[in-house]
């Protein structure tokens, strides 16, 4: 059994493409990521009904990527924590929630800590405040701490890979970590050394720079955590 969950983001435009999705093709996932920002906002919910049905076989992640960390819906506060009360009677497995961006969500999400995904996305640059950070958002006691970096030089890589590791030391298995596009690839395939305990690939269409694409990430990770 592979020690890092392969996580696959959908990005349906449509409640129809979401009718003509091919469910073989994510026969290898561990967990669906809904992307449910490249959707109306009005119409998520409404597609909900028929995203958790055709999924239902597989864990779902509901996530709602803004445009202040790289998606595509802006959203206010007020209706960025309301989707993500509308979206709990579907019963996703976790919810995304961008911790820096909404800070307020959490508190409002409070009786759903045990299913919530915190996550941080940098699309410029890998901080330099990042342990500082995954140290916040882990007070917070939720599943899964997120952070999603770029990284501009080869030591940015490492250092991620190593804090990665010294939070899971420190505070237990539940950090997802990346280093985007080409120079971080590397970071998506060694979970098993960092603790990292997610990668996020793709079927079709990537949803960040540097993902692998799901056959090779199958066997990249059969190969490195083969026991």
């Amino acid at each position: 059994m592979r020690q890092t969950k392969i996580v696959i983001p959908v990005l349906p435009r449509t409640i129809d493409e979401i009718k003509n999705l091919d469910l073989d093709l994510y026969q290898d996932a561990d967990i669906i990521e809904w992307r449910a920002d490249f959707l109306p906002l009005g119409q998520i919910l409404e597609a909900a009904a028929v995203f958790f049905e055709r999924f239902k076989a597989f864990k779902i992640l509901f996530t709602v990527r803004t445009a202040k960390e790289g998606g595509a819906l802006e959203l206010s506060n007020a209706s960025y924590v309301s989707l993500l009360k509308g979206i709990m009677f579907f019963k996703p497995d976790y919810v995304d929630i961008e911790y820096f961006s909404y800070p307020e969500a959490i508190k409002a999400m409070d009786k759903y800590r045990a299913q919530i995904v915190l996550s941080y996305h940098n699309f410029k640059k890998m901080p330099e405040d990042l342990t500082g950070r995954l140290i916040q958002m882990d007070k917070e006691n939720t599943a899964f701490v997120k952070a999603a970096v770029m990284p501009q030089r080869e030591c940015d890589v490492i250092d991620l890979l190593q804090i990665t590791r010294d939070m899971t030391l420190e505070y237990g298995p539940h950090f997802v970590t990346m280093g985007m596009g080409d120079l971080g690839m590397i970071s998506r395939i060694s979970g098993s050394i960092t603790g990292s305990c997610w990668t996020f690939s793709y079927v079709g269409e990537a949803s960040a720079p540097g993902q692998i694409v799901i056959s090779d990430m199958v066997r990249f990770l059969d190969l490195f955590e083969e026991k």
